[in-house]
């Protein structure tokens, strides 16, 4: 009886430790996925998760959109939205990352493309090459502290910081597009983030989407403000205006500012029958000449000469003083 009972034990025991070891066996595949995707995933970006390819859908695809938006191939305003549907327009647009790159074009997000992506995005949120300072609010010592109260931050606005400061982080993947598709010059931002009150005291414009944190004003090292502008046009930015008296690009978001519905449209300079951009009131933008000439990269000397604002084709030294100097007293409701 004893012996009975005995082995009936070290069989259960037996049976037991099998099913504890059925049990490990999905439980350790699922440990050494977790790894792999630990491995994976980029410690200061996004941390994507999966493969994305076209079908796929949810919230990490839309932070693809956010990242690979810029580099939708169309000038012709073909919109590509951030919608969470990896669509034929994702696709094209992560194939146009991956080529620039020097990774395999096949327009499915994968390890490599992810790398990439790593690389561009600091540990703050930011992007390799913007700072969240450049387009927090800035300071202007003509304005009141009521104006001045939020400089610094995002906040004041027509929404809150946070929305404020997402809004400013897809305006810097745009941008990062922008400058990668010039030459990797420095794009340097006087005017980001406006609180109302700042925005009213500077002279901005009523309705600005620097109130929303979707609007940079900025120029380019060693690229004209015009060739500066038909890159911004193949980058996603539906927002871009020029000037005659200020010597600024100004790019927004504004396709994807459903908080202003009122400007969810594409904006850009109309032309004169010589081919110039022309500002919102009909005159050429400033450092357009006579008979504008084809946008490139290898302006003339005599495009560098001084217009008024500095060099048409802008040194580093130019662009760095633009940053500092901020937005100018007065915009007369420009922007």
């Amino acid at each position: 009886m004893i012996s009975k009972v005995t082995t009936v034990g070290a069989e259960t025991a037996k049976m037991s430790r099998k099913r504890a070891s059925v049990r490990l066996v999905p439980i350790c595949s699922l440990v050494l996925l977790s790894i792999l995707v630990a491995a994976w995933a980029p410690a200061s970006a996004y941390p994507f998760q999966r493969v994305l390819r076209r079908g796929s859908r949810g919230a990490d695809v839309k932070a693809l959109e956010t990242r690979v938006a810029g580099w939708y191939p169309r000038g012709d305003q073909t919109r590509m939205a951030l919608n969470r549907i990896f669509g034929l327009r994702t696709k094209r647009a992560v194939e146009a990352f991956q080529a620039h790159y020097g990774l395999v074009v096949d327009g499915i997000a994968g390890p490599a493309t992810f790398k990439v992506l790593d690389r561009l995005e600091n540990k703050n949120g930011s992007t390799a090459h913007f700072e969240w300072g450049e387009f927090k609010q800035n300071f202007n010592s003509s304005c009141g502290a009521q104006a001045n109260a939020y400089a610094g931050t995002f906040g004041g606005g027509m929404v809150a910081p946070r929305r404020a400061k997402r809004n400013a982080r897809r305006l810097m993947w745009r941008l990062e597009a922008v400058r990668a598709k010039g030459g990797r010059q420095p794009i340097g931002v006087n005017s980001g983030f406006r609180s109302v009150e700042y925005n009213s005291c500077i002279g901005g414009a009523a309705l600005s989407q620097h109130m929303y944190g979707t609007a940079a004003d900025n120029r380019m090292v060693a690229v004209s403000n015009r060739t500066e502008r038909v890159l911004a046009k193949r980058s996603q930015l539906s927002g871009i205006g020029c000037y005659s008296s200020l010597s600024h690009n100004h790019f927004d978001l504004r396709l994807d500012n459903a908080d202003l519905p009122a400007q969810r449209a594409w904006w850009w300079p109309q032309k004169d029958s010589k081919g110039r951009d022309l500002d919102a009131t009909g005159r050429p933008c400033w450092g357009e000449k006579k008979r504008a000439a084809k946008a490139g990269y290898g302006e003339s000397r005599a495009s560098r000469e001084q217009a008024g604002g500095g060099n048409l084709v802008p040194t580093e030294r130019e662009i760095q003083a633009f940053e500092t100097a901020g937005e100018v007293s007065e915009l007369g409701s420009a922007d």
